[in-house]
């Protein structure tokens, strides 16, 4: 079996690293476990998806920042690694609060799309139209609206029904977010069962299932090929996209096994995916199921 222990373990030291550090990259994280980049960047995959930690817009270099939910202030720290125009858009929002899209000149407006860690975007009816505004990250939209109305004589009247619309929606997404969790209490294994379906027609045997979730299917499986029977870790995920990260995360996993990997999905390899199979391939098996 996985060493659930160890994985938890490790995940707690991320955990507290971030919590101490702020946002960090996965080549930090990689150091504080004392593993590669490669299976650090695994295990924040799965700490974003089980949403304990946050993922940043912002790259340096070609990474993001991981972080936890309350430090979105601190990645303030690396509007250095934004471009100049990005950094521009920055300044001048940080400074005013709010800017409306349409007054702003195209290289601004281009920016401040780019900038998604740091501009919000707010919709605001003024005489009858709705436009565009960006809000300062750290702003709530009631403190962003209440700053748009002394700015502008224009908007004083619609912004007052802006706010209630603003609490009205509020209210709505608390409903509906109980409506989605009763609703995944109660919800069938549908995919789980596709995928068990899938590997008896390709003739293999399920010898334990590690877990079964709403998108998510984990068994160690066996197979007979060419040298006799072969026995699997097995993942299957329910995405359109499969990456390195998927990947790493599966072998990951069977290492903890000592058996060789195998991920399916119905989704296809992405450009990063299909480089990790070119490297570790001997170890990680991926294949597409299509039902």
């Amino acid at each position: 079996m996985v060493n659930l222990e160890e994985v938890s373990r490790k995940k707690e030291v991320i955990l507290s690293s971030i919590k101490m550090r702020g946002p960090s990259l996965p080549v930090q994280v990689a150091r504080v476990l004392e593993v590669e980049p490669l299976f650090a960047s695994a295990f924040l995959s799965e700490l974003k998806d089980e949403q304990k930690i946050k993922v940043s817009n912002l790259r340096v270099g070609s990474s993001p920042l991981y972080f936890i939910d309350g430090q979105e202030g601190m990645l303030e720290n690396f509007v250095l690694h934004l471009n100049q125009r990005e950094r521009e858009a920055f300044e001048l929002l940080k400074k005013s609060g709010f800017l409306e899209d349409e007054k702003q000149n195209p290289v601004i407006r281009v920016a401040l799309r780019a900038i998604k860690d740091f501009a919000i975007p707010l919709r605001v009816r003024v005489n009858g139209e709705s436009k565009l505004f960006w809000k300062y990250f750290g702003l709530t939209d009631n403190q962003a609206l209440e700053m748009i109305q002394k700015g502008s004589r224009d908007v004083k009247e619609e912004v007052k029904e802006e706010k209630k619309i603003i609490e009205e929606k509020k209210v709505k997404e608390k409903v509906e977010e109980r409506a989605v969790e009763k609703k995944k209490k109660t919800q069938d294994r549908e995919f789980g069962k596709k995928v068990r379906d899938y590997l008896s027609g390709k003739e293999f045997e399920i010898l334990e299932v590690l877990s079964d979730k709403k998108r998510e299917f984990a068994a160690k499986v066996r197979v007979d090929e060419s040298f006799g029977k072969q026995v699997y870790y097995m993942i299957a995920k329910d995405k359109k996209s499969v990456s390195d990260d998927d990947l790493a995360g599966v072998l990951r996993k069977a290492q903890f096994e000592k058996m060789p990997a195998l991920f399916l999905s119905r989704g296809e390899l992405n450009k990063k995916g299909k480089e990790h199979i070119g490297e570790w391939g001997n170890l990680v098996k991926f294949e597409r199921m299509k039902f």
